[in-house]
C-alpha cells in the first residue's frame, strides 16, 4: 500500500540546523520510500499538505500512561510525600479495566498534540499494550518492579518480549526497576539480568530529588548513579528518567552509556524537584530526550508544552538566553529522544527507509 503526501513544507530534523523545504513524501507500508519534489505515482491515498509543515512525530521518553485519572490529584506536595501518601494508596485500588481506559485516554491526548512514540513504565503492562495497540501509537512498555511487587512480572516480561520484540512490531518490551530508593540490589540485578537475557533495555527513575540522593547515600554510601553502575545497570541500554542531581563524577560514568536521560521539565517544576542541567549533559555527549512523566505530576501530555518549559528552564538555570536553541529543543523531542530509546535508525527524522506513523491521525 502506497500513500503520497504532496506540496508539504518539510522539516526533516536531519543535520545541525533547521532546514525547511518544499517536498513530497511517498510512503510504502508505513516506511518512507521517497522524499523529493513533484513525485508522481499511483497510490492508494493522496494527501494535499499545501501550506502545512510535515515533521517527525514527537517522542515522549518517559510516561506512566494509566495515571490519566490522577490529573490534579493531591497537588502541592513534594515527590516522596505525593507518592507514599497520595498516589501509591489509590494505585492499589486500580482494576485492569482502569489501566486500559486510563492508558487509552493518555494515548489519545498524546496523539492530539503530535506524539507518535512513548516509553511507558507502569503496572498492568498487558492492559497498557491493549490501549496502545488500539490507538496506533508506537511504544516501549515495561512492567514496573519494586521490592515488594515483583511476583510474576519477570515471567510476564519474558512472555511479552517474546511476542513483541520483533523487527516490525510497533511495541517493544523493556525491564523496569522503579527507582534506586524503592529497589534493593537484588531487584535491580534481576532486572539487569532479564534485560540481558531478552537483549533489551531498562527504564528506571534516577536522581529526581535531592532527598532521593541523600537516601541512597545513607543506605549504600554512594550516589544513585554509582549504585546503578556497581549493579551493572549501564551494561544494557538504559533510559534514566529525570537525572536532576547529576554530579561531575556521575557524568564521567554516564558519558559511556547506551541510551540516555529523559528530561521531564513540567513534572520537575510541579513537584518542586529541581532543574536538570540539560545544557551541561548535552555538552558532555549524553543523550537527552524529553518526557512528560505521568499526568498526575505533569497535568499535560502535550510535548510542545514540555519543549517550551524545557527551553525556559535552561535559560533560567544558565542565566544565558542563548544557552539552548529552539532547534536543539525540537531535536530533544525527536531524534535525540529516539537515541535515548535506541530507535534512531527507525524514527526521529524524516529520511528514506525510516518508519512513518502519520496514518494514526487519519483514524
Amino acid at each position: 500500500m502506497k500513500k503520497l503526501i504532496k506540496n508539504a513544507y518539510l522539516l526533516d530534523m536531519v543535520g545541525s540546523v533547521a532546514n525547511i523545504r518544499k517536498s513530497d513524501i511517498l510512503i510504502k507500508d508505513n516506511r518512507i520510500e521517497k522524499i523529493e519534489p513533484e513525485i508522481e505515482e499511483d497510490v492508494s491515498e493522496k494527501i494535499n499538505a499545501k501550506n502545512m509543515l510535515v515533521m517527525p512525530g514527537l517522542i515522549n521518553t518517559h510516561t506512566h500512561l494509566a495515571m490519566s485519572i490522577f490529573r490534579g490529584y493531591k497537588d502541592d506536595r513534594q515527590l516522596i510525600d505525593w507518592l507514599e501518601n497520595a498516589i501509591f494508596p489509590v494505585e492499589d485500588k486500580l482494576e485492569p479495566d482502569d489501566i486500559y481506559w486510563n492508558s487509552y485516554l493518555s494515548c489519545l491526548e498524546m496523539i492530539k498534540s503530535g506524539t507518535t512514540t512513548c516509553n511507558d513504565m507502569y503496572f498492568g503492562m498487558n492492559k497498557a499494550i491493549e490501549a496502545i495497540e488500539a490507538t496506533g501509537l508506537r511504544a516501549i512498555v515495561a512492567w514496573c518492579m519494586t521490592d515488594d511487587a515483583i511476583g510474576d512480572k519477570a515471567e510476564k516480561t519474558r512472555e511479552y518480549a517474546k511476542k513483541y520484540n520483533i523487527p516490525e512490531s510497533r511495541i517493544k518490551i523493556f525491564t523496569s526497576p522503579h527507582a534506586p530508593y524503592t529497589c534493593n540490589p537484588d531487584t535491580i540485578k534481576l532486572c539487569v539480568d532479564l534485560a540481558k537475557e531478552l537483549n533489551t533495555g531498562l527504564h528506571i527513575h534516577l536522581s529526581e530529588t535531592i532527598d532521593e540522593e541523600k537516601m541512597i547515600y545513607e543506605r549504600y554510601d554512594k550516589r544513585g548513579t554509582e549504585y546503578l553502575y556497581d549493579l551493572g545497570v549501564f551494561e544494557v541500554p538504559v533510559v534514566l528518567a529525570h537525572g536532576i542531581y547529576i554530579s561531575n563524577s556521575d557524568i564521567k560514568i554516564l558519558k559511556n552509556i547506551k541510551g540516555g536521560i529523559s528530561h521531564n521539565p513540567i513534572s520537575n517544576c510541579k513537584l518542586s524537584s529541581g532543574i536538570c542541567d540539560v545544557v551541561k549533559l548535552r555538552k558532555n555527549g549524553i543523550n537527552v530526550g524529553l518526557g512528560t512523566d505521568g499526568i498526575g505530576s505533569t497535568s499535560t501530555l502535550d510535548m510542545f508544552e514540555e519543549m517550551k518549559t524545557a527551553a525556559y528552564l535552561q535559560k533560567v538555570n544558565t542565566k544565558e538566553p542563548t544557552s539552548i536553541s529552539a532547534y536543539d529543543i525540537l531535536k530533544m523531542a525527536t531524534i535525540e529522544g529516539a537515541k535515548v530509546l535506541g530507535m534512531e535508525d527507525e524514527i526521529g527524522t524524516l529520511e528514506v527507509r525510516k518508519k512513518s506513523r502519520y496514518d494514526i491521525y487519519q483514524n
